[in-house]
């Protein structure tokens, strides 16, 4: 996982000047119930291994290395990275160009939805190769706001809102 959270990192940090890390979803089906009032509902919405309690329109319980998660939904599935000959990377379509299904998701007020949560990287080399392609998986995420804010709960990492 240490491999694979530095990859991930150097990746996103790389492609899209924010930063990413190495999550995995927990696939446990979801089962509709929402965090205490005044929480986060759909992007956001705290979940954790075991216990996927995210609704329908964010179902994907994404994990941190430290096992917390948060409710969220693909934006890109099976999308490509290609390295060239100094292990730069080409992301193939651009996180970015799916940003626009990420706001409907988020009921928060402290920085953006974006599709910035890469996770899935396959194969897991430790590090990105010279000349390889790798296929990723990308999910909605909340980029800090002013002052590397986020919301309750969050932290801001490398440009990204991580569960603490």
């Amino acid at each position: 996982m240490r491999s694979q959270l530095f990859i991930l990192s150097v990746v996103f940090a790389i492609g899209c000047g924010g930063g990413g890390s190495g999550k995995k979803v927990d696939a446990a089906p979801p089962d509709m119930a929402i965090d205490a009032p005044g929480a986060l509902a759909g992007l956001g919405q705290a979940c954790s291994m075991g216990m996927n309690n995210c609704p329908t329109n964010a179902p994907l319980c994404l994990l941190n290395g430290a096992g917390k998660g948060y409710c969220t939904k693909n934006c890109i599935t099976d999308g490509t990275i290609t390295t060239n000959a100094q292990s730069q990377p080409t992301f193939n379509p651009v996180p970015t160009t799916q940003d626009a299904m990420c706001p409907p998701l988020y009921t928060g007020t402290i920085g953006t939805a974006r599709c910035i949560s890469a996770y899935n990287l396959r194969p897991n080399d430790a590090q990105l190769m010279p000349n390889k392609t790798y296929m990723i998986d990308w999910a909605c995420g909340i980029q800090c706001g002013a002052g590397n804010t986020c919301p309750s709960g969050f932290s801001c990492v490398q440009g990204q809102c991580d569960p603490t």
